[in-house]
């Protein structure tokens, strides 16, 4: 039985030691092209969270200013109006 066992772990030993043995890189290729195509979709999404993080500071600013200019427009309109504004 012992041999039966070291006869099958040979034979696996040597099967598995002739894998890939005349293109060892090929495996190694491939990540690597994965990975390219990995690291380009990601520089196109950080340029995109980019861009929308700008138009929204955009907007920020936009609606900042009418918020001001909103403000300013008028005053209190009666002396009930002031008194909110002390609250």
């Amino acid at each position: 039985m012992k041999t039966l066992a070291l006869a099958a772990a040979a034979l696996a030993a040597i099967s598995i030691g002739g894998c890939h043995k005349n293109n060892p890189d090929q495996l190694d290729e491939n990540v690597q092209v994965n990975q390219s195509d990995n690291l380009n979709a990601l520089s196109n999404q950080a340029a995109n969270v980019a861009s929308e993080a700008q138009q929204l500071q955009n907007q920020a600013n936009q609606l900042n200013v009418e918020a001001a200019q909103i403000d300013n427009a008028k005053g209190p309109q009666s002396a009930s109006d002031e008194n909110i504004q002390g609250m």
